[in-house]
């Protein structure tokens, strides 16, 4: 057959037809399972559109994100100057779930695209953003994925809680600054940081205040537990605190009061779990005890007897070890 003839006859793309495509994909952590299910997504949807002989791919956004809003991720808003920019009129996801976590999430995703005359099409629903029903479906499926993540987390708190009561959860043995876990999965002391957990006990005792300490080891080029050369104040604190120097190691310190809400401290509203003699220790106990009381001192909160937390009225209490 004449060349020309083979061309004829081949399907015409027009370009003011042509849907150019943006593939949203989201995974909610880096780890290595994470990343190959985002790759996968990739794969998968790039796969359906180049199936549409009037769909070609114009982009790829991949999201790593969990908990964030719309609005805080960077791969969402990339995708939206797309949309801006006429770069893209056409969005393609795995599931509804894929664009957000909650019914409000995907809603205003979906809206903040359709400002720029973008529709997004949902793979595994089958359904598009322009559907006269769609906020119904969104509202639908995200209800019914909320309600399996909402069971999920009950039942991973259930087996949280059962492995802390007989001593086989794997927290006891998360390491800290001063500690890696060896091959057996127990915990092991790595002595040039343990010499200086030891060193800020030691200058915590001594007088020093927190932010004394913190230019010590600044000014000595002591890399902080995440490699920086800045130390946080709140690092050193929970330095000070944490039991597990003494070989005694706590769980469950923070809770998350109900699903989807935010993590605080547990001030007694569930169970603590301790597991004593748990790793060699670092620090004596009765030093750790002193420096707790010592703490207790310089501190300028006090519990009144209505529990509730507030300031001591010595306006230098706080300053007294600076």
């Amino acid at each position: 057959m004449p060349k020309d003839v083979r061309e004829i006859n081949r399907p015409l793309k027009w370009d003011f037809y042509t849907k150019k495509v943006g593939v949203y994909c989201r995974v909610s952590s880096n780890s290595y399972s994470q990343l190959h299910s985002v790759a996968a997504q990739a794969s998968e949807l790039t796969r359906y559109v180049h199936r549409d002989p009037h769909m070609e791919v114009s982009d790829i956004f991949i999201e790593v994100a969990s908990g964030a809003s719309v609005i805080d991720r960077p791969e969402f808003q990339r995708m939206l100057q797309s949309a801006r920019d006429k770069k893209i009129n056409y969005v393609v996801t795995k599931a509804v779930s894929r664009l957000g976590r909650s019914t409000e999430d995907v809603l205003v995703a979906v809206r903040a695209l359709q400002e720029y005359h973008v529709e997004v099409y949902f793979e595994d629903q089958k359904f598009g953003s322009l559907n006269p029903e769609a906020e119904l479906m969104i509202s639908l499926y995200c209800g019914v994925a909320e309600g399996e993540n909402k069971s999920h987390s009950e039942n991973v708190r259930w087996g949280l809680k059962r492995h802390a009561e007989n001593g086989t959860s794997k927290l006891y043995n998360k390491p800290c600054y001063g500690y890696r876990q060896n091959d057996d999965g127990d915990l092991e002391i790595v002595e040039d940081e343990a010499a200086v957990v030891r060193r800020v006990y030691a200058m915590y005792l001594s007088g020093l205040s927190i932010v004394k300490i913190k230019a010590a080891l600044e000014n000595d080029n002591i890399p902080s537990p995440t490699g920086k050369e800045q130390w946080s104040k709140h690092t050193l604190e929970f330095m000070l605190t944490n039991t597990k120097y003494y070989g005694t190691a706590v769980i469950f310190k923070t809770h998350t009061p109900e699903y989807k809400a935010k993590r605080k401290t547990n001030d007694g509203e569930v169970d603590r779990y301790a597991s004593e003699e748990n790793n060699e220790a670092i620090i004596p106990e009765e030093i750790f005890n002193k420096v707790q009381e010592e703490h207790s001192r310089r501190s300028n909160i006090e519990i009144g007897g209505d529990g509730i937390k507030k300031r001591k009225s010595t306006k230098y209490s706080a300053k007294r070890a600076e």
